[in-house]
């Protein structure tokens, strides 16, 4: 009988240290592509004389472990994810509880599990390469994820604390507010119909001569990136953007810093997620004509900076992390 392609679920937990592999996911959840827990060998062939005009032995230099994933963004598992790729939870009230992730110095170890088929994965000492929100027109804010672990496994177990397969609390655009500015200034609501939130952090694998998988991940730098698609009335974001000012004549030495607050709401239900940054340059492409009329739209790339580049508050019913 063939696999079940649907019957695919991933799950993550945090570690309680390094090399500690949790024995189940905290959070289950389906995806809508890829896998979280999964090996990748890289092996070649010996680079030999054989005695003959084919090659006689194959070496497996490496193992890479980890996960890349699209879902829905699931209103309690997100934070799993948000502290893993940012570090840093203050909570905040009793319930509801909102959950202020920002940039710490050290990330998390996760646990990655995986089940396809009745078959059971997972990869232990993981932490997130890259984290990405994005959304397009009224559709579901959609979770992308890159992970990098340590030593792959069959676990004996997959029962998730909290399983948030085929629910509904996920987050939507629907309902939300959207706001920037470019300069600094006060910020207003604008129409955005698309847009993407990206967490990349600088995951090296420590690598060493005794073991053909990693021995550790560690962090280095982290980058933050916004993108946002808008319909303006006039263009003077353009202007703004490039010499400083609305009424600006000439190019600016230094480039305005702006700011954005984004808020994205619950499907059906009362949780949300505000996404803020105050120290964000902005970059604005003038845009083409199009014989076929229609309105403009712009697209703003931000550069978020400073000591927490971007905040995210999540206000759920999950006491901790």
């Amino acid at each position: 009988m063939p696999v079940q392609k649907a019957s695919h679920l991933v799950g993550v937990a945090k570690q309680a240290a390094k090399g500690a592999l949790m024995a189940n996911p905290m959070f289950v959840h389906g995806v809508t592509d890829g896998g979280l827990a999964s090996a990748n060998p890289k092996q070649s062939a010996l680079e030999v004389t054989s005695g003959k005009r084919t090659r006689a032995n194959v070496v497996r230099e490496s193992v890479a472990n980890g996960g890349d994933i699209k879902a829905p963004a699931y209103l309690k598992a997100l934070g799993l994810y948000l502290l893993g790729a940012l570090g840093g939870d203050v909570v905040t009230g009793t319930g509801p509880f909102v959950h202020t992730f920002s940039t710490a110095d050290t990330l998390p170890y996760l646990s990655l599990f995986e089940k396809f088929g009745g078959v059971m994965t997972a990869v232990r000492d993981a932490k997130i390469e890259e984290l990405t929100l994005s959304w397009d027109g009224r559709k579901p804010l959609v979770l992308s994820i890159k992970a990098l672990g340590t030593v792959f496994s069959y676990p004996l177990t997959f029962v998730g604390t909290t399983d948030e397969t085929g629910s509904d609390s996920f987050l939507i655009p629907v309902g939300g507010v959207f706001q920037y500015d470019v300069d600094g200034s006060v910020l207003a609501t604008a129409r955005v119909n698309k847009g993407e939130l990206s967490v990349k952090n600088v995951v090296d694998a420590v690598e060493l001569s005794a073991s053909i998988e990693a021995d550790d991940m560690f962090e280095g730098l982290q980058e933050h990136s916004v993108k946002l698609t808008i319909v303006p009335d006039d263009l003077n974001d353009y202007r703004t953007a490039l010499t400083g000012s609305p009424a600006g004549a000439t190019s600016a030495v230094v480039p305005p810093l702006g700011g954005f607050s984004l808020l994205f709401k619950e499907n059906g239900g009362t949780g949300q997620l505000l996404v803020t940054a105050a120290k964000v340059a902005f970059d604005i492409a003038w845009p083409k004509g199009d014989s076929k009329g229609g309105a403009v739209e712009l697209e703003l790339v931000g550069l978020p900076v400073g000591n927490a580049p971007v905040v995210y508050a999540l206000t759920n019913q999950q006491a901790t992390y």
